[in-house]
């Protein structure tokens, strides 16, 4: 192994979720690996923005919806035409609202399933669709948390359910597509402080406890960015159906 196994070059990287946060981060980790990348969101301002921030060329995005499975297939099919078959998928969409369960009801539940769980089922058979949306040997990542298995505090039901299923989704689909020598892995992120962090969320009681709970520093984009570098990479061509744990040892003293 050298270091070349860790680069992207002459790879296609798409990243739904890409227009701030941790996929905004691992956008331009990627462009900055080499990877000609496509990224796509709701909102097309910052979209734009996020593009002009990627070192290199050949990059693009497209404004998706991962709650409608056409607005996904569009995007996706726009990507391979404009960029050639990807390489790569990192699924960084979601969303995280506290709420206990006696507020729970249809619309909250739906509205969480259908961007963290349903949109990551869908991302991926978009991107998996036939040989020409994909390589052989590509990747496919998805953001999951720690609070799949060992929830952070109260209210968090819906959050923690919608990423336990996208690990069982990991897992799954990781055996589904080996065939190919395709990869499926997802990263267990811990507390990292993110504009998805509002008043609404996380209260700063909630947000001080969790940023300090690591065992070695506050994490930050990078180190999730990082981990997706690899996992995209030929480096980690024999890694499959993993779920990463990065969250500085956080878990470890719950």
């Amino acid at each position: 192994m050298s270091i070349k196994d860790f680069s992207l070059e002459g790879k296609h990287i798409v990243i739904v979720g890409a227009s701030s946060g941790l996929g905004r981060a691992a956008a331009i980790a990627c462009a900055e690996s080499g990877a000609a990348v496509s990224i796509c969101a709701r909102r097309e301002d910052k979209l734009k923005d996020v593009v002009k921030t990627l070192s290199g060329n050949n990059h693009g995005y497209a404004v998706v919806d991962v709650k409608d499975v056409s607005s996904i297939n569009v995007g996706f099919d726009c990507f391979v035409d404009e960029r050639g078959p990807i390489s790569g998928m990192i699924f960084a969409a979601g969303i995280s609202t506290v709420r206990p369960l006696s507020v729970i009801d249809e619309k909250s539940y739906d509205e969480t399933m259908s961007i963290n769980l349903k949109g990551a089922l869908f991302c991926s058979k978009a991107a998996l669709k036939n040989t020409r949306s994909i390589k052989n040997g590509s990747s496919i990542i998805f953001f999951s948390s720690i609070s799949s298995y060992n929830t952070v505090g109260k209210g968090r039901i819906l959050y923690s359910t919608s990423k336990a299923g996208v690990n069982g989704l990991m897992r799954a689909l990781a055996l589904d597509i080996s065939s190919m020598k395709h990869r499926s892995n997802a990263l267990l992120i811990g507390s990292i402080k993110t504009d998805i962090w509002d008043v609404d969320m996380v209260t700063e009681e909630q947000s001080a406890k969790y940023l300090s709970g690591s065992l070695i520093g506050e994490g930050e984009p990078d180190d999730v960015a990082n981990a997706c570098i690899y996992l995209l990479s030929d480096a980690s061509k024999w890694v499959t159906g993993t779920a990463l744990l990065i969250d500085g040892g956080y878990t470890l003293t719950e």
